[in-house]
């Protein structure tokens, strides 16, 4: 069946190695989306909420381009160990970490964002050290299709352990998945590539920019991203859990964000089944389905449509996903792509931490409403424009 060619990619054998651990990190990293939230919302504010996922989500921008260098210097897979370090910061949330003083969850927070902004530009280099060009795509399916699937099972059972007991049971299970994560890289690195890296971090760092400037639409696409994180996208990941509380359906939210995942695994599939003559106007058009969230929100829609407009909204994120991604891989050249990676961590998620701070905080003082309208208007400004860069509209450089 062509749609689901994209499993054929697990013939290569360290590419098979690495996705199962990752597939197993999946669904930990699924059970926290759940369990992180109950466990704030339960013992802290709804303000406090957004400085944790802020602070978390600054602490992986800082370390990015750390990590990019790193990978662009080392064996990927060992960069990517860092996964060890989310495996201690799980531990501790699962002993209670949560129930304490909001600055010691905040610093597990920055930690955790740490070590994922190191793993992430290693991650995204690596894959094509593991798999031929013609693969890239149905490896990124897959990968997309992997994480999303874990979205699914994970809040799912997120979901039940809360109902059941805590969220310390969560966090045990989720950290579990680290050690499955740390165990499989172990070997998957091979010997190292050749890279021309060289001189301080700062020279490595300007080679990565100067990689950007030089493909416009790159650096069109990031900007895009970094105003629709702190406008769009951050504030939705904040107000959801905030407004289905203040309507007494959170109970609903880990089955919504499993619906969300569940978008994206039909995304993955669908975007690994075609090539599209113009795959970045498909991947900038597929983000704007944000917009069917928004409007339920706006609306107060029944869960039924706002259950709907996740799954959409999943579905637009797997297939930019997708295709963005394979167009660095192909774009860039390996030496560099780590640094790339890195400048685009830096460059999508760089004000998302003001948007997951400010979000409550502006909601609280306006209401939600005005914040969602903002958002809308947003999305729908930063889909057109870039639509208007032919380069973009192909992601290449014509």
């Amino acid at each position: 069946m062509k749609v689901l060619s994209f499993a054929a990619v697990l013939r290569h054998a360290r590419f098979r190695r690495v996705w199962c651990g990752q597939a197993a990190s999946a669904v930990g990293d699924g059970i926290t989306l759940v369990a992180l939230p109950g466990a704030i919302l339960t013992h802290h504010s709804t303000t406090d909420l957004g400085l944790v996922l802020g602070a978390q989500s600054l602490a992986l921008v800082a370390a990015a381009l750390v990590g990019g260098v790193l990978a662009d210097r080392l064996r990927r897979a060992s960069v990517m160990a860092a996964d060890l370090v989310r495996l201690v910061t799980a531990v501790c949330f699962a002993l209670g970490a949560a129930r304490g003083p909001l600055p010691v969850a905040v610093l597990l927070a920055v930690v955790t964002g740490f070590a994922a902004g190191v793993f992430t530009p290693a991650f995204g280099a690596l894959i094509p050290e593991l798999v031929p060009d013609e693969d890239l795509p149905k490896v990124n399916a897959l990968r997309s299709i992997t994480v999303r699937t874990g979205q699914v099972l994970g809040p799912s059972l997120g979901g039940l352990l809360l109902t059941a007991g805590t969220a310390d049971t969560a966090f045990w299970a989720d950290a579990g998945t680290f050690a499955a994560s740390a165990v499989t890289l172990v070997g998957a690195g091979g010997t190292r590539p050749v890279r021309t890296a060289g001189g301080t971090l700062l020279r490595q760092a300007r080679e990565g920019f100067t990689a950007v400037r030089e493909r416009p639409w790159v650096l069109t696409i990031i900007v895009q991203g970094t105003l629709q994180l702190l406008l769009v996208m951050a504030p939705v990941a904040v107000l959801l859990p905030i407004i289905l509380e203040e309507r007494g359906q959170f109970t609903a939210y880990g089955p919504l964000i499993a619906l969300q995942a569940l978008g994206s695994v039909v995304g993955g599939m669908a975007i690994a089944a075609w090539n599209p003559r113009r795959p970045g106007t498909v991947a900038v058009l597929a983000l704007a389905l944000l917009a069917t969230q928004l409007a339920c929100l706006v609306t107060a829609a029944p869960l039924v449509l706002l259950g709907a407009s996740v799954v959409a909204t999943g579905f637009g994120y797997a297939v930019f996903n997708v295709a963005w991604a394979s167009a660095l891989q192909r774009a860039i050249p390996a030496e560099m792509q780590g640094r790339v990676f890195a400048i685009d961590t830096i460059g999508t998620y760089g004000l998302q931490p003001v948007g997951l701070a400010l979000a409550p905080v502006a909601a609280t003082a306006y209401g939600n409403d005005p914040v969602l309208w903002v958002g809308l208007v947003a999305l729908a400004a930063t889909t057109v424009i870039p639509l208007f860069q032919r380069d973009v509209r192909l992601f290449a450089s014509s």
